[in-house]
């Protein structure tokens, strides 16, 4: 009587072992990036930035209100693991640069109120707005093809685009291309 219920646990492990292979291959699959990137025009970039999004208040924030500076926007959600695993780094790197030069902002892809309880137990130091699945599909327009996160985008105090990244962003990426936008801005 104790085989048949080993070759049942050792069946259930199998499947499930299957599944979550299943699962891996399909996540590593949807970070790659395109074959073929999207050339990302000039006149695209206003979109993001010509956006108002509410804050965690109900306040809508224009992310115009941000220009002159290098702008870091963050699309992330509570749900995302890579995302909560990069925000530690994004608020250390916030508080290491001026606002004046370098301004972070988040935008959750999620319920209002889970921001607020999930930024309840991690605090961050920079402004969190509150987007949506359209917020996220205005992303496609600067490489976001499959509107995943997290995603970053550094936009130089001119406006132009020194990074997009799908998939978590390591700090020296980060660092890279803010020293980029910052000598954009000198030029």
């Amino acid at each position: 009587m104790k085989l048949p219920i080993f070759k049942l646990i050792l069946l259930i492990v199998v499947i499930f072992a299957v599944w979550e292979g299943i699962a891996v291959y399909r996540s590593l699959n949807y970070w790659k990036p395109s074959p073929t990137p999207p050339r990302l025009s000039q006149n695209t970039h206003p979109t993001l930035l010509q956006m108002s999004l509410p804050d965690l208040g109900h306040r809508l924030q224009p992310l115009q209100q941000w220009q002159g500076r290098v702008l870091v926007v963050n699309f992330w959600a509570t749900w995302c693991e890579p995302c909560k695993d990069e925000m530690p780094m994004l608020d250390h790197m916030q508080a290491n640069w001026p606002t004046s030069q370098v301004q972070f902002v988040g935008i959750g892809v999620d319920e209002r109120e889970a921001i607020v309880q999930y930024l309840k137990f991690q605090p961050m130091r920079y402004p969190m707005l509150v987007g949506n699945q359209e917020t996220l599909d205005v992303t496609a327009a600067y490489g976001n093809a499959q509107s995943g996160i997290p995603f970053t985008l550094v936009f130089s105090p001119t406006g132009d685009i020194v990074l997009h990244k799908l998939g978590r962003i390591t700090e020296p990426e980060l660092r890279n291309a803010i020293l980029t936008a910052t000598r954009v801005r000198q030029s």
